[in-house]
């Protein structure tokens, strides 16, 4: 009875919003609160907002259509004339976001293992190839995948509640910096990352193909969808500042620029004891397991839209995560590191992000499921997103 009132908790917001609270925003958001302070804070609250903005969108097209908007753009490019050419164009983009999301769940979960238990971070990787079994297991379900993300997502967040707790961040500069819309040229890179990792296109695919696998046609849930999109996405959004101003007190303001994710684990055993560390490599691989239970999932439904027919969930796995593997250890073989790897991967997801946005943009607005006033916000939102990464592609820093 417990369990099953603990379920009703969670839903398809649960699923997404592990999302916003992975790997990928470990990178960024470290990297950013080392290098800038908090000068990119506000970059956070921004993403968030522009986020549960577009998840709205993408689980009400669910709830009314009983599609995801992938399978809507696809379904009117196969009564084109010229849909198949563009069909095959247009899955481009969709698979790199699938490839992209899945490199920064995998190498979070490597990294948590290599942290917690002195693993070589090459032999870390092929642990962490096993992740496939955790799936097969935790996936079985959908209840049992909410329930597992839940509680992943409730370990992330306590993680980052003990470090909070041990460095005692100034609740007056958080807050000013929370509403100081500053960016320098030389910070657009990581603007962009937290962007890409904020609002992440996996994540808007997905969330239309779960709401209309669960409530499609049933429009007395839009209440409960807006509630649980708003209150999940406002706890990652918590958790994602947290990992910025964590990274801020814990190494801007000594000084310490870091440039890898073991140097912020080694770096806070002396200054903050073993408990910060733990507490760090611990939300790291939970959020490394929890993130990958949902990549694979979009990864399997995209698959799935893309070739018009089912694919198992462990195939759709292997299949993503074999591209990954060998790419992922020559990067660290040669000495290119993991946290450029996280930013890097998330600056992709930022550029890739359009091919997403603006078609969920356009279908929620022809189908008329927005009123003015979203319709007007989600069109600005799509806009904060692509003048970034103009802002990126103009400043040549993704060469640097």
């Amino acid at each position: 009875m417990r369990v099953g009132r603990l379920l009703r908790l969670f839903g398809p917001a649960t699923i997404v919003s592990v999302a916003y609270v992975d790997p990928g925003n470990f990178g960024s958001n470290i990297a950013s609160g080392s290098l800038h302070g908090l000068d990119l804070l506000w970059v956070v609250w921004m993403a968030s907002i522009v986020a549960m903005l577009l998840q709205y969108l993408s689980g009400k097209l669910g709830i009314v259509t009983g599609k995801s908007v992938v399978d809507l753009i696809l379904a009117r490019l196969n009564t084109n004339r010229y849909g198949k050419a563009v069909k095959a164009v247009y899955s481009i983009p969709l698979l790199v976001i699938v490839i992209a999301t899945d490199m920064a769940e995998f190498l979070g979960i490597a990294l948590g293992l290599h942290l917690l238990f002195a693993i070589p971070l090459h032999v870390a990787a092929g642990v962490a190839v096993l992740d496939v079994l955790i799936l097969l297991v935790a996936s079985e379900k959908r209840r049992r995948l909410e329930l597992t993300i839940g509680s992943l997502v409730i370990v992330i967040g306590l993680s980052y509640v003990v470090q909070l707790y041990l460095l005692s961040p100034e609740p007056t500069l958080v807050l000013e910096k929370s509403v100081s819309i500053t960016l320098d040229e030389g910070q657009v890179l990581l603007a962009a990352s937290i962007v890409g990792a904020t609002v992440m296109p996996h994540a808007l695919i997905l969330h239309g193909y779960l709401t209309a696998e669960r409530w499609n046609g049933m429009k007395d849930k839009l209440k409960r969808h807006t509630r649980e999109t708003i209150v999940y996405l406002a706890l990652a959004a918590i958790i994602n500042a947290s990992l910025q101003i964590a990274a801020y007190g814990a190494f801007y303001t000594k000084g310490i620029e870091v440039t890898d994710m073991a140097e912020a684990y080694n770096t806070l055993i002396p200054l903050y004891g073993f408990t910060a560390a733990y507490a760090f490599g611990i939300a790291l691989l939970a959020s490394g397991i929890s993130s990958s239970l949902v990549s694979v999932v979009t990864g399997q439904k995209v698959m799935e839209s893309i070739k018009g027919k089912g694919i198992t969930q462990w195939k759709a796995r292997l299949v993503v995560r074999m591209i990954n593997m060998l790419p992922l250890l020559i990067a660290l073989s040669i000495g290119i590191k993991a946290i450029d790897i996280l930013v890097y991967s998330q600056v992709v997801l930022s550029l890739m992000l359009p091919f997403v946005a603006v078609p969920l943009v356009v279908l929620a607005s022809r189908m008329g499921m927005v009123r003015y006033y979203t319709r007007i916000a989600s069109i600005v939102a799509v806009a904060l997103i692509i003048t970034i990464n103009i802002m990126l592609i103009v400043s040549g820093q993704m060469t640097h």
